[in-house]
């Protein structure tokens, strides 16, 4: 077995620029649009995303804490998809590589992992590669959000090469 150990690191907007979007909710709002009263704080437009379709599904999904390691990446051809943590930060591994072509795999060796803490979130763009989010500091629930009905119709997985193992360094 080859394990390849990556780092991970902070989720900021440059370092995750070749994968996507990064929502952020700062402690101070300076930066966003942001609709207030005695009652409540509303950021109304944190992010935009898209699909084909143009018809959205959102699940929520409970991560179950585990080894940081994979064995495998997907990605979505038709569809962006929005990853938000409520209840624990998480990692999810990246792949630089992206695009569309089927005979494309995912290359082990251009991994990337970040932390994405529970006042951030992440679009990852059409044809990036990414596996599930691996929970930190216990189990997480996570909101998805990409279009109907992708589970079943626009999700292309790869398993690494025999034997390569990635494993993330917390």
């Amino acid at each position: 077995m080859s394990i390849r150990q990556i780092p991970v690191q902070p989720l900021t907007q440059e370092a995750f620029a070749p994968y996507g979007t990064v929502i952020d909710l700062p402690e101070k709002p300076e930066n966003y649009e942001l609709r207030s009263s005695d009652r409540f704080d509303f950021f109304p437009k944190l992010c935009t995303y898209q699909c084909d379709s143009g018809i959205f599904q959102i699940g929520v999904s409970t991560l179950y804490q585990r080894p940081y390691r994979t064995v495998n990446m997907e990605r979505h051809y038709h569809t962006q998809e929005l990853m938000v943590p409520l209840t624990n930060p998480i990692i999810i591994v990246f792949s630089k590589n992206k695009g569309l072509d089927p005979q494309e795999e995912p290359d082990i060796n251009e991994a990337e992992a970040f932390l994405i803490n529970t006042r951030q979130g992440v679009v990852v763009d059409t044809g990036v590669w990414h596996w599930t989010p691996m929970p930190v500091g216990g189990d997480s629930r996570i909101i998805c959000s990409f279009a109907e009905n992708t589970s079943a119709n626009d999700v292309d997985v790869h398993k690494y090469p025999a034997g390569e193992v990635l494993e993330v360094l917390v």
